[in-house]
């Protein structure tokens, strides 16, 4: 537990003081851990080191009539032994997709990321042993998992499901290399006591068919199983981390500059991409979506996507779902979107109206984004004829008493509507400036804004000439935000 503590712990960037915390469920696992964790605070203090007081985290899934009584032991438990305490309650979905037991998980990693922001936590440690890692490996190749999955679980890393962004806790595991049987003599050995889950003891779940029927009959030909899967393990993970770097490196050679488009967004061109062979551009398929924080692509959706990319004509246009998001191909760029549902003729989305009294955003739901308002300075180098530029940030600016003037009033697109850059300029379709702009088609279900008659503006072009002539007053900046 020491020396496990200790490396973990000797990371560049971990304070000299770390504030660590468990997840503590209760079971024999958590409990050793809580015990063993304990012991070596003490320890470090007895030498005179300064340690912060711990933190145990329970998560109640109230998917047992139990629930209840196992947060009072592990509260009784924790601050025994001077730790701090927290609980969370979760709704566990009994008709999640990812099943039961995926959902559970799921949401308890996003409860303790949760109570680790709240509680400003450096690393959260977890119970997972030598038998929990041989039965992942088991488990992801059953299930046809790629090297990331039967890479299993490393002593630290990020909080699986978590958003890097989301958290800057580490999750620790100290007791990998220890085995489910010394786990359970030191239990013995310091009359520990522990809940005992009686959904562990069902085989229906291929976890616990694996470590009841299976392990036991490996270990009695193979004894040594767990060393064997360990370093299976870390093979594959080395593997993956190759893989990673030459994803990086075909990243960096396709991708284009954020700043070319003006929004931010990752692109890679595919034309850059037309040299990888078949495998190395699903390589870095797969990488580019786990960067995007999104599940790992079936290996069937991941061959259709690495076709339909090789074979798209130079002027195609490519939608291709996945989960929450849309990978796109559009004028040789493809990139990673949100799932933008574009009304049709039949979803008429109604007029909103704003009688505009210097509000500095606009939120308009049915179009899945936000008008913001921007005050100008009078030393802002945007002038009335300024040219709109590509993106969410267009151009132009309007005076304040024209915003004033008459209610501001949010349409859905009719058809027809036409848009001048320059006060001076002519009138032309949307159409025609959404295609001279680049402007790719999913992003165009937007409201217009009008006053009375006229058009005053357009996401993703700017305000109307028309409305940008000086009249002395202060100036605003309208931009457009997506919320999808």
């Amino acid at each position: 537990m020491d020396v496990a503590l200790r490396m973990a712990l000797a990371t560049p960037g971990t304070p000299a003081t770390p504030r660590l915390a468990l997840a503590l469920s209760g079971g024999l696992d958590s409990m050793v851990l809580l015990d063993a964790l304990a012991r070596w605070v003490h320890a470090r203090r007895q030498a005179g080191d300064a340690v912060a007081q711990p933190l145990a985290v329970h998560i109640h899934h109230g998917l047992s009539p139990h629930a209840d009584d196992w947060l009072a032991i592990c509260e009784r438990e924790a601050r025994m032994r001077g730790f701090a305490f927290a609980s969370h309650r979760v709704d566990v979905p009994r008709d999640a997709r990812q099943g039961t037991e995926g959902a559970a998980r799921a949401l308890r990693y996003e409860a303790l990321a949760a109570s680790c922001r709240e509680h400003d936590i450096d690393a959260l440690l977890t119970a997972h042993h030598a038998n929990d890692q041989a039965e992942t490996v088991l488990l992801q190749m059953l299930r046809g998992a790629g090297l990331p999955g039967v890479a299993a679980m490393a002593v630290q890393g990020a909080l699986p499901g978590v958003a890097r962004e989301a958290t800057r806790t580490r999750l620790l595991r100290p007791m990998l290399d220890v085995s489910r049987e010394t786990m359970h003599a030191y239990a013995k050995a310091r009359s520990l006591s522990w809940v005992e889950d009686p959904s562990n003891e069902d085989c229906q779940y291929l976890r616990n068919a694996l470590r009841h029927d299976v392990m036991p009959a490996i270990a009695r030909h193979v004894p040594a199983y767990r060393e064997t899967l360990a370093r299976f393990a870390r093979h594959a993970a080395q593997a993956q981390t190759l893989l990673d770097q030459l994803a990086q490196l075909d990243f960096d050679m396709a991708c284009v500059p954020c700043d070319a488009h003006g929004d931010g967004r990752e692109r890679l061109q595919r034309s850059r991409l037309q040299s990888l062979d078949a495998a190395r551009l699903a390589n870095l398929l797969r990488f580019w979506a786990a960067r995007r924080g999104l599940a790992t692509p079936p290996e069937a959706r991941l061959d259709e996507w690495v076709r339909q990319i090789r074979d798209a004509h130079v002027d195609a246009s490519l939608e291709l779902p996945h989960g929450d998001a849309v990978l796109r191909l559009y004028r040789d760029a493809l990139q990673w979107t949100a799932v933008y549902d574009a009304s049709g003729r039949d979803d008429a989305v109604p007029d909103v109206m704003l009688r505009w009294s210097g509000e500095r955003e606009w939120r308009l739901p049915a179009w899945k984004g936000s008008i913001v308002f921007t005050p100008l300075s009078p030393l802002s180098p945007l002038s009335p004829n300024s040219p709109a530029t590509p993106g969410a940030a267009a151009g132009g600016a309007v005076d304040e008493h024209v915003l004033r003037a008459r209610p501001l009033v949010a349409r859905a697109r009719a058809g027809g509507e036409r848009w001048r850059e320059h006060a001076r300029g002519h009138s032309r379709s949307l159409k025609h400036w959404y295609q001279s702009r680049g402007i790719a088609a999913w992003l165009r279900n937007v409201p217009i804004v009008w006053q009375g008659d006229a058009i005053l503006f357009v996401p993703r072009l700017g305000i109307d000439g028309g409305s940008q002539g000086e009249q002395g007053g202060a100036r605003w900046q309208m931009t457009w935000r997506d919320e999808a």
